[in-house]
């Protein structure tokens, strides 16, 4: 009897951790919800407020590469301009100030040669990112950074 009590907490603490560590430096901000669930939410915030030529941006592409040239595309299509990079990111950060995480992910690293310039792209509503310019071209580089962290600090609703 005593086993099946102890076997019982044992599942019940390590779901109970399972659920309180994402979306946290324990868990190197793994996810707290379902991609889709997570698109679905950013899908719906970006069609309210950002052009419809920003949509293909509104989505949780957080592999480096695939996200790179999806925002390359999109820039060069002339159908999102780069003042609503700002909208996307806010969407996508769902109000949430995301900069642990973003730094967590090396996105203030010093090696990217632009200081901690591409973190106010992880707390858009907050900092603010206001005019971009060339050094934003390495931020916008690394847009993957910033949408796995929106993603992971949305918790399950």
């Amino acid at each position: 009897m005593k086993f099946i009590v102890i076997l019982l907490l044992t599942i019940a603490t390590t779901f109970s951790l399972a659920k309180t560590e994402c979306g946290t430096i324990e868990s190197d901000y793994a996810p707290c919800i379902e991609k889709e669930k997570a698109d679905r939410l950013f899908q719906n915030c970006c069609k309210m407020y950002a052009p419809e030529g920003c949509l293909p941006l509104c989505e949780y592409i957080t592999d480096e590469f695939t996200s790179r040239s999806l925002i390359i595309e999109v820039l060069k299509s002339k159908k999102c301009s780069l003042k609503h990079i700002s909208t996307v990111l806010f969407c996508a950060s769902q109000n949430q100030d995301n900069r642990k995480c973003c730094e967590h992910l090396k996105l203030g690293d010093p090696t990217l040669g632009v200081g901690k310039r591409c973190l106010r792209f992880c707390d858009p509503s907050g900092e603010g990112i206001g005019a971009l310019s060339k050094s934003d071209l390495t931020c916008i580089y690394n847009f993957n950074i910033p949408l796995y962290c929106g993603m992971s600090s949305i918790k399950e609703y």
